[in-house]
């Protein structure tokens, strides 16, 4: 069997000048492509003239470096999922610290608390003890409950968070009946 290359330009000569080749030289080109090529041979000469010739330590470094790269990317995964689990949880203990600190009233309804992470904290109809032990948590003082009655008074008061805890308290002491004051890390309820 001929070479492609040469059977490519036998071909353009055969259409370009006709006249020039002999009825036998056209059934031998004719005869040469019925037959079947090898395609083995026709593959190890592909892969000869196309693919690089593979030293098996370059196949070890690649699947070294494939395998680095896919436990790389296991551990992002993982530390993602690990960080978004934590995030959920402090969420969720965030929330049952809340939800603790609000006191429910004497008929045992629940006490109707809007909780905001960005911006003012609503508190409706929740007792001054109440208030005043979210305050000291948020600004972690402790809190000292020296009236009686902070447990018993309800109000309706609007924390802003992004004030200081001295306006906050300016703020609380304008009720009447309501005396807040902060000494030696504590937050007293007087």
């Amino acid at each position: 069997m001929k070479t492609n290359d040469h059977n490519k330009h036998l071909y353009r000569s055969m259409q370009e000048e006709p006249d020039k080749y002999s009825d036998q030289e056209i059934e031998a080109m004719m005869d040469d492509l019925d037959q079947v090529p090898d395609v083995d041979e026709a593959w190890q000469q592909f892969a000869r003239q196309h693919i690089p010739s593979v030293h098996p330590m370059h196949t070890w470094r690649k699947v070294a470096a494939i395998l680095i790269g896919v436990l790389t990317l296991s551990g992002i995964a993982f530390a993602a999922v690990h960080i978004m689990h934590q995030s959920q949880q402090e969420e969720v203990n965030h929330g049952d610290r809340l939800r603790d600190s609000a006191v429910l009233p004497t008929n045992h309804e629940p006490v109707p608390v809007i909780h905001a992470k960005a911006g003012p904290v609503v508190f409706d109809n929740v007792t001054l003890d109440s208030i005043a032990k979210d305050i000291a948590v948020y600004h972690h003082l402790d809190i000292d409950l020296q009236n009686e009655q902070a447990n018993q008074l309800r109000f309706y008061f609007v924390w802003n968070q992004d004030e200081s805890l001295q306006e906050v308290i300016e703020k609380l002491n304008m009720f009447d009946q309501v005396h807040l004051a902060v000494e030696d890390r504590k937050l007293i309820v007087r």
